[in-house]
């Protein structure tokens, strides 16, 4: 299961407890509609996995920002493969999202051969892709017009 489907998952669970809650209302609650609210939470995983607030916080680019640190501490400018890795990770609202970072060789036409970053994600030590972490809101860079006010003020 992708964990864009875990997130899914999880908010149609939390619909489904908050419409019985609203639909049982200040009536006392029967055994049976008690017997539904339970089994629906028991079901669920433990808390409900969403990114939300007002600050935009790039999570993604923090954890590659910390593993391309690492690795420049631990390696010299010429080594290249996933042989020689570097790891950090950040904490998330979803849990632990790390990263693992090397440099690679990249052959480009008209520029000769390059050394790019390369890298791979982990979410709570499972495996996640790039577009999990952008569906998931961990990777939220800064608006066009916040960029142009940090540009402003140098």
């Amino acid at each position: 299961m992708t964990h864009a489907a875990k997130l899914a998952r999880e908010e149609a669970f939390t619909d489904a407890i908050r419409i019985a809650d609203n639909a049982i209302g200040d009536e006392p609650p029967e055994a049976q509609s008690l017997r539904i609210i339970a089994a629906l939470k028991t079901m669920r995983d433990a808390g409900q996995a969403t990114v939300a607030g007002t600050v935009r916080v790039n999570y993604l680019g923090r954890a590659q920002d910390a593993a391309r640190r690492a690795w420049t501490q631990d390696h010299s400018p010429n080594d290249t493969g996933p042989e020689r890795e570097a790891t950090a990770g950040v904490d998330t609202p979803l849990g632990r999202l790390r990263a693992v970072a090397w440099r690679r060789a990249w052959k480009g036409t008209a520029r000769g051969e390059r050394i790019a970053w390369a890298g791979e994600y982990w979410l709570n030590d499972e495996p996640i892709t790039l577009a999990e972490i952008k569906a998931a809101g961990l990777d939220r860079r800064p608006t066009t017009r916040n960029r142009l006010k940090k540009d402003d003020s140098r």
